[in-house]
């Protein structure tokens, strides 16, 4: 036996997501390999140690753990394999590590369910795995000592996929040895970097959503750096939109009043009529206060300006 049972899969959820911050799970091991859009390894790193901001569950999260014993029924039709709920798992030998495999299968296995949207359905084409399904499996695979897992992956609302992932030793040492590497930060309590990407802008608005008016910080040279490469990206950036909007002024140009251009038979551009409806709101408030105040709602956010002069 590699793996010791700590919870049992419909423990309540508040005990689950405490158990949870005493290693690292599967989704965990998407971030410490980077592998992951949604989640970078400070917010791993946070949320172990129990400082994370709240996630707000979306309509799609929700509706995946709904739609989870049907996919489960759907797998066991297709392959005559029976599967059987588990819970959370700990690696007897590497304790920093959890699973919480959604089904083993009695042929030796594991099934792990995914949904995805259309859009990304080419990480599934040609009997593919999607990278961050390949990498969440075989860190399973480590904790549990199963053989093989099953990934069910339903794409865009279609009848799932069934693929097969062989244990892959190697890529699970690498796993393991990424995940050790951040959960020695979580144990010295010595935060990561925070990584680029969209991932990491909504960790800085989820962790700092308002400013106190007038607190002001000291910076030191290395923010002072940043800043400045932050005003030469912004000024590429800005360069290359002009660029782009001159350009697009030239061809709409020679286009005229035509809504298609033609490259001999094949259809290179268009520019077609379109029409933006825009609120007064202002004027809705002033004559119709009750409905204003029923329809428009306020967005709180934050912006970032640099206040170094270009040279």
């Amino acid at each position: 036996m590699t793996a010791e049972l700590v919870l049992p899969y419909d423990a309540p959820r508040d005990v689950w997501l405490k158990a949870r911050r005493e290693g690292m799970g599967g989704s965990d091991a998407l971030a410490a390999l980077g592998l992951d859009p949604w989640k970078t390894r400070l917010e791993v790193y946070l949320d172990k140690i129990g400082e994370a901001p709240e996630r707000e569950p979306t309509d799609r999260m929700r509706w995946g753990q709904i739609v989870e014993a049907a996919i489960l029924e759907w797998f066991t039709d297709r392959t005559g394999i029976p599967v059987r709920r588990k819970g959370l798992m700990r690696s007897i030998e590497h304790p920093h590590q959890q699973a919480s495999v959604d089904a083993e299968s009695d042929d030796g296995g594991i099934v792990e369910i995914k949904n995805t949207n259309y859009h990304r359905r080419g990480e599934w084409e040609d009997d593919q795995v999607a990278d961050g399904a390949e990498a969440q499996s075989q860190h399973y695979l480590g904790v549990t000592g199963r053989t093989h897992a099953w990934v069910v992956a339903q794409i865009g609302g279609e009848p799932p996929v069934i693929r097969r992932v062989e244990r892959d030793d190697a890529l699970i040492a690498d796993i393991r040895a990424m995940e050790l590497d951040l959960w020695r930060m979580v144990e010295a309590r010595t935060p990561p970097p925070l990584e680029g990407g969209k991932a990491a802008e909504a960790l800085v608005k989820r962790l700092f959503p308002t400013g106190v008016p007038g607190k002001r910080i000291d910076v030191d040279a290395e923010f002072m750096a940043k800043l400045r490469e932050y005003g030469d990206e912004h000024a590429k950036y800005s360069a290359a939109e002009m660029r782009k909007k001159a350009i697009r002024a030239e061809l709409a140009h020679v286009m005229g009043d035509a809504t298609e251009a033609y490259y001999g038979d094949r259809l290179v551009a268009t520019r077609r009529n379109q029409t933006k409806e825009k609120a007064d709101f202002a004027a809705l408030r002033a004559r119709y206060p009750e409905a204003a105040a029923d329809v428009i709602t306020e967005t709180h956010f934050r912006v970032f300006n640099s206040k170094l002069k270009e040279s």
